[in-house]
């Protein structure tokens, strides 16, 4: 008989053959304990669930993976590689899994990015409360020529910050986002909510990328973080968002603030993919939304690189007044193995 329950420690190798076998042979949630243990393993609770069969060999006949943005009561979570294989008893497992773990864990939403968009374009006109789409958005350096984004043609200026409005991008480590007991006002107002020990570890404790955190100040106020990683490509760079907590209206007044970052930082572009932000901040703050028709190429895929433009569905059980970045699920994490020289110290 197959019965569905939550993982333990010791099924994580079974369940690391299942993705390999499964999912896809070299994928590195197959392979590499440390990736997965980050992923999927917190304070000795593994979050996966697995459709197992009594018999002798425990035949494992589905898994899917979860990850807590808090680690609390009916958390916010996001679902990925759901796996499921012809049983014997002809069940839907996929479906069964997904349920067990919102009775298990009293979920209060599911948001999962990374839908095959295939299957998200078609989900969208039978239930669009389901399905979204993240918007992409990009603002290029002062330059003349472009290594890692193929530009076409160079978007109109927007309006880029005013002084009697602007924010400062401060940066900040571990301890000051530990420290800052007024974040968890911020954080309590946000949806999803995350936690402080949910976002430290997700973007501090990182063992392959490193990623940067802003703090953004206003009359030496923080009311929100922002979430970035600088990937190098083809001998040239570029920073990319992946993660907002915080009110959205700043982000409008801190453009003269992301321009010096593209100074200093010798950026290419800086891209920001997000869901439920207004336009019009974005706008303000210099961003130009990558519309299905522009011309211009703005890269997503690094490993391996691949100069194409690249939509990313979600699914929502409540898509109503909330936020999706890329830093959500495992959308911003290497798909191959890490070579040495590439891990953090």
């Amino acid at each position: 008989m197959i019965t569905i329950r939550q993982a333990e420690y010791e099924d994580i190798p079974r369940i690391m053959e299942f993705i390999d076998s499964r999912w896809k042979k070299g994928h590195i949630m197959g392979n590499d304990r440390t990736m997965f243990e980050f992923q999927h393993v917190r304070n000795g609770e593994v979050y996966y669930m697995i459709a197992e069969d009594d018999d002798p060999e425990r035949t494992i006949y589905g898994a899917v993976g979860f990850m807590p943005m808090s680690y609390g009561e009916h958390p916010n979570v996001s679902m990925m590689m759901m796996m499921s294989q012809k049983n014997p008893e002809k069940r839907m497992l996929a479906g069964e899994m997904a349920d067990k773990c919102w009775e298990l864990h009293g979920i209060s939403n599911e948001i999962s990015p990374g839908v095959n968009s295939r299957y998200a374009r078609a989900i969208m006109q039978l239930e669009p409360h389901r399905i979204g789409k993240l918007e992409h958005y990009y603002m290029l350096a002062d330059r003349d020529d472009y290594v890692i984004a193929k530009i076409c043609h160079r978007p109109e200026m927007t309006d880029s910050g005013h002084r009697e409005d602007e924010v400062w991008l401060v940066r900040l480590t571990e301890p000051d986002l530990e420290s800052d007991a007024g974040m968890e006002e911020v954080l309590a107002a946000c949806n999803p909510y995350r936690s402080k020990e949910y976002l430290v570890h997700r973007y501090f404790h990182h063992p392959y990328y490193s990623y940067q955190a802003y703090g953004l100040e206003r009359d030496g106020e923080c009311r929100g973080i922002l979430f970035a990683r600088e990937i190098r490509c083809e001998g040239a760079c570029l920073l990319k968002l992946v993660d907002y907590v915080g009110e959205d209206p700043l982000l409008g007044g801190a453009g003269l603030a992301f321009r010096e970052l593209l100074k200093e930082g010798g950026y290419e572009y800086i891209d920001f993919y997000c869901y439920g932000i207004e336009e019009d901040i974005l706008r303000r703050a210099g961003f130009t939304r990558l519309d299905e028709d522009d011309t211009n190429v703005i890269p997503l895929y690094f490993q391996p690189f691949e100069r194409r433009n690249v939509d990313i569905y979600f699914n929502a059980a409540h898509k109503e007044g909330i936020h999706v970045f890329t830093g959500f699920g495992d959308q911003d994490r290497p798909n191959n193995a890490v070579p040495v020289s590439d891990r953090n110290p």
